[in-house]
């Protein structure tokens, strides 16, 4: 699946990009949150409110139709701490989304940009801190897995200069992803547990440059 997503994002980049499309690359800061939840659904935890990165390529493409199409790539993380008196841990979730980027514009004005966009996509999942070193100190396997991608968007972008300018988006972007731990006890056997990852970006601002 993730080679599926990854080659029909980098063809629709070149049919595109062979329509001679003006293009603008913008990157910029994002807050998001995530929780992770185990398999039956009876014990969730949230994290905290985190900082990630995002970077954009889009392409207005030349069918008389303000729209345009891009790629997004990105990080966000969160952080999971446990503070009670027999247990002082934090833990670090990571979730890596490579998104196709559609975008309707809204013609304002020669230097602002409202536009709506919608993304779909596939998000890698990780999970680091003192529970998974404690977990793979006593020989228990963390197995990582990545899963659906997608958002919905509405950005506005003012262009200080004719090429620059500082944008912003909000709106509801999930990236979901598993973590399993498999234990291997010399008297039960092996077993497993599941943990369904979910990351939430709400916000994301940063700078635009048109070429």
């Amino acid at each position: 699946m993730k080679k599926r997503i990854l080659m029909a994002i980098i063809a629709a980049v070149a049919v595109v990009g062979a329509a001679n499309a003006q293009v603008t690359i913008s990157g910029g800061l994002a807050l998001g949150s995530a929780e992770y939840k185990d398999s039956m659904g009876s014990s969730t935890i949230k994290g905290d409110v985190g900082i990630g990165g995002n970077i954009y390529l889009d392409y207005v493409l030349p069918i008389g139709v303000p729209m345009s199409l891009g790629i997004e790539a990105g990080i966000d993380t969160s952080t999971f701490k446990d503070t009670n008196k027999d247990s002082n841990t934090e833990d670090v979730g990571t979730a890596i989304p490579i998104l196709l980027r559609v975008a309707y514009h809204f013609d304002l004005a020669s230097n602002l940009d409202l536009y709506l966009v919608g993304k779909i996509g596939y998000a890698f999942n990780d999970f680091t801190g003192d529970t998974a070193d404690y977990m793979k100190s006593v020989d228990v396997t963390l197995e990582m897995e990545g899963g659906i991608a997608f958002g919905i968007d509405l950005g506005v972008c003012f262009y200080f200069t004719p090429l620059v300018g500082i944008f912003a988006e909000a709106g509801y972007d999930q990236y979901n992803g598993k973590v399993t731990a498999k234990f291997n006890d010399y008297y039960s056997g092996s077993s497993s547990e599941t943990i369904d990852t979910t990351f939430n970006r709400f916000f994301t601002a940063g700078l635009s440059i048109k070429f």
